[in-house]
């Protein structure tokens, strides 16, 4: 099932239950989950549906498999309907036989004839004294749309205020060390983290910043070095919430300014308490573009003699870049946590107790982590359990972000530092995701607020919004409308950009009361000049 669609329904799921494990669990229940999901079910149906599956109530997946058997209603389904109830051959009816359709005896809660006026008014479907059918199916499956979406960004918003009780997102603290910036003694943190491809999202590591004293503080963001020497150019930002009492968070500011060695960094006044730290990229350079027709490699061979199953030593080349990419805090070894992140991140599952218990009596630990030689000794083991096969092993290496030929085009490395003059600043790892609503917002509010809105075809409800850096751009189209609009954004005149769509022309549908990010563009040769010419054109 299409991701946005699983989203959709994983929200009207819980807009009737409170997680997804628990069942729906009467006639009623079933009824306003399909609802919430954007249909309007008979009696009969729901009590069709109820029957055909558990009488014991129906599970979330049951629940998907009923909304995939039911039929995608479209704005011509919903005229035709209108047109049969009312005896219309030419998709119009009067308002006077509309409003009557609406009464239903309930003085309670029966619309006034004022409230259908300006409902009607507002929606646009009037001609004289007749309502356009067509336009009122367009207007009812819009308005289902933005209510499934602002039910879909209420579950992303719950998500990111929720901090997981489990394993994989256990707290660690790194110690912070002082170092000497400008002739001032400045207390740093650091950790590393990656960025990986996982469709049809990129996804990071995000990190936790406790501050305990009011002052000044830098929070950095840099690209590792890889094993060659050479310095990746994937683009990277981190985006600085701060965390509310109530669970809320509010945007402070983003590593948009560079030093004199190119580190993008962010430096202000941060008042003792919590904050969420967010790495960022376009993904114009991510996946990483590499050379056609590589050479695969072996991940198995066997021992001539006794025909024992050895890893390969590109496989175990790849594997110690792995371990460094696992090795967050840079200790030399890969803690619980460290160890449990790259579980989840091949398996989906966490490390149990007497998991860990076994890896640690039967693998080389120093300090109660896992080392180098154990992590190469545990694969080998896992290999020869497999009795060879190779396909488990490619499946972890693909989720670590690598192809067939052992090339990382899938992940990029970089490092997070925070430093302060008035405190040790404690950074903790505190999740492996997607930045969701919580980052997409607040790239599009921190570009309208950073550059001029112009007119697109001097509509007054259309904006577009450009900001131009020295080495990234970013549109922003805001349709302020009650109408939903499709435009095609065309920047194919550029120089040398690139963007993170598909192409430099895409169209676009806005909802109504809208803002989105149009494109993110970046140089495609860094060393090259670079120029944006875009057009908007209203579809």
């Amino acid at each position: 099932m299409e991701d946005s669609r699983h989203k959709e329904l994983h929200a009207a799921y819980l807009c009737v239950k409170s997680s997804v494990a628990e069942d729906l669990a009467s006639f009623q229940e079933i009824k306003l989950a399909l609802q919430y999901a954007g249909y309007n079910p008979s009696e009969p149906l729901v009590q069709k549906i109820w029957s055909e599956n558990s009488p014991n109530g129906i599970t979330f997946e049951e629940f998907l498999g009923v909304i995939g058997k039911m039929k995608t209603v479209t704005a011509d389904d919903l005229a035709a309907v209108f047109c049969n109830v009312f005896g219309s051959a030419e998709s119009k009816v009067t308002v006077k036989d509309f409003k009557q359709l609406l009464v239903t005896g309930d003085d309670k809660n029966e619309l006034s004839d004022s409230d259908i006026n300006y409902i009607l008014q507002e929606a646009n479907v009037l001609n004289v004294d007749s309502i356009d059918c067509g336009k009122l199916a367009r207007v009812i499956l819009q308005t289902i749309n933005e209510l499934k979406q602002l039910s879909v960004e209420k579950l992303e918003e719950k998500s990111n205020h929720h901090r997981l009780n489990s394993k994989t997102f256990t707290k660690r603290h790194h110690k912070a060390n002082s170092s000497s910036v400008n002739g001032s003694t400045w207390f740093t943190s650091i950790l590393k983290g990656n960025f990986y491809v996982d469709h049809p999202s990129l996804i990071s590591h995000q990190y936790s910043l406790n501050i305990n004293e009011d002052g000044v503080t830098v929070v950095k963001i840099e690209p590792l070095t890889s094993d060659d020497g050479y310095i990746g150019s994937v683009d990277m930002l981190a985006y600085i919430f701060r965390e509310g009492s109530d669970g809320g968070r509010t945007f402070v500011g983003v590593t948009e300014q560079q030093d004199s060695e190119g580190v993008n960094f962010w430096q202000g006044e941060l008042t003792a308490g919590n904050y969420l730290i967010i790495p960022f990229t376009s993904g114009c350079r991510l996946p990483i573009p590499v050379p056609s027709a590589a050479e695969e490699i072996g991940l198995i061979t066997r021992d001539a003699g006794a025909g024992r199953v050895l890893l390969t030593r590109q496989f175990r080349a790849l594997l110690i870049q792995i371990f460094d990419q696992l090795d967050l805090d840079n200790s030399g070894g890969l803690s619980r946590q460290e160890f449990n992140l790259y579980n989840w991140r091949t398996s989906g599952e966490e490390v149990q107790d007497d998991e860990w218990a076994v890896v640690q009596s039967n693998f080389t630990v120093h300090n109660n982590e896992l080392t180098p030689e154990g992590f190469l000794d545990l694969h080998q083991l896992e290999a020869e359990d497999s009795g060879g096969a190779e396909d488990d092993l490619w499946l972890s290496l693909q989720a670590m972000g690598y192809n067939h030929s052992g090339q990382s085009v899938g992940c990029a490395g970089y490092s997070v530092s925070a430093l302060s003059q008035v405190c040790n600043p404690s950074l903790q790892v505190c999740g492996l995701r997607s930045g969701g609503l919580l980052l997409d917002k607040a790239i599009v509010r921190h570009t309208m607020e950073s550059s001029q809105p112009v007119r697109i075809k001097n509509m007054l409800d259309l904006i577009k919004y450009q900001h131009v850096s020295r080495d990234r751009a970013i549109i922003v189209l805001q349709n302020k409308s009650q109408r939903a609009v499709r435009v095609c954004v065309d920047a194919s005149s550029s120089n040398n950009v690139i963007s993170h769509r598909n192409g430099l022309s895409v169209t676009l549908d806005l909802p109504a009361k809208s803002a989105i990010v149009a494109h993110h563009f970046l140089p495609k040769h860094p060393n090259l000049p670079w120029q944006l010419v875009c057009n908007e054109t209203l579809l």
